[in-house]
């Protein structure tokens, strides 16, 4: 029973990172309709920034992955996604496009740094105990600032008219073209949003357990498995999908092994889409009623 207790805690922490990692995907997703394969590239972009740069401070560090994470995600929406937007492209060729461009980034990671592991905290990580429980200081410090960055979002997401025109370019782009608002504007805005979160949970990872050039797209599937378990048009359901996704997970390694992890994820993702597919987190309504 202790373990499942400390696998449960453990299982929050990790549905934190999940939850950056769905607002992020998912603000995406509902304002543009790209599904956004290449945010797995960010992720890994952003931590290897993060190592390259905390040579020179840790603050340094910090501003490098974050800024790594933006200049990447604007290269991404001018050269590849802008362009297909332009010529009336398929939503499914802008999906091959942004796997394409994820793996070539990848491997350009994986040619500049290697294969193997790179490990920014070495040492043992300072711990405190709570009873049974043990909690080590990286997972504090994931929790608390992914709780503020969540936060952050649902506040911005509620009353800032930003978002609100995002939502609304989601539903209506021409709507939004004919109203004279600049529509590339607020997706690059819509994008540089998304890197920061993306390059936050990249970060909070890689201080705790490292990054290799293979990390991106598991962690980027995941929040988008949550985002369409939650219900495309409601962000708590994107986060609540999220925390449900993580403690699912350990319950897994509870009871078989951490192998399962990506099986029971994509396991309820398939059983949501056959039965629910409008998401286990939003309320069915009648067609006049939308």
């Amino acid at each position: 029973m202790t373990l499942l207790t400390q696998l449960l805690v453990n299982g929050l922490i990790t549905g934190v990172i999940y939850s950056l990692l769905a607002v992020s995907f998912g603000t995406v997703y509902r304002s543009t309709r790209v599904f956004h394969i290449a945010l797995g590239a960010i992720y890994t972009a952003s931590a290897y920034g993060i190592y390259v740069g905390k040579n020179a401070g840790l603050a340094i560090g910090v501003f490098a992955g974050l800024g790594v994470a933006i200049a990447l995600s604007l290269l991404i929406e001018w050269c590849i996604y802008r362009p297909f937007l332009k010529k009336g492209s398929s939503p499914g060729v802008v999906l091959i496009a942004s796997l394409g461009a994820y793996i070539l980034i990848e491997n350009l990671i994986a040619l500049l740094f290697g294969n193997e592991v790179k490990i920014i905290h070495t040492g043992i990580e300072p711990s405190i105990s709570i009873g049974a429980l043990i909690l080590t200081r990286i997972q504090i410090i994931q929790f608390f600032i992914g709780i503020l960055f969540l936060i952050g979002s649902l506040v911005a997401f509620k009353k800032s008219r930003f978002f609100k025109a995002a939502w609304a370019m989601g539903d209506e782009p021409l709507l939004l073209e004919v109203l004279g608002l600049p529509v590339f504007k607020l997706r690059e805005l819509i994008f540089c949003f998304s890197a920061i979160l993306c390059a936050t949970a990249s970060m909070l990872v890689t201080f705790d357990v490292g990054v290799d050039p293979h990390v991106g797209l598991s962690a980027i599937l995941l929040g988008a498995v949550a985002v369409l378990v939650g219900g495309m048009d409601n962000i708590l359901g994107w986060i609540f999908a999220a925390f449900l996704l993580a403690e699912l997970q350990s319950l897994a390694i509870w009871w078989f092994s951490a192998r399962w992890n990506d099986a029971i994820s994509f396991a309820l993702l398939i059983f949501v889409l056959l039965f629910r597919p409008t998401g286990l987190f939003t309320k069915e309504v009648r067609i006049e009623e939308r």
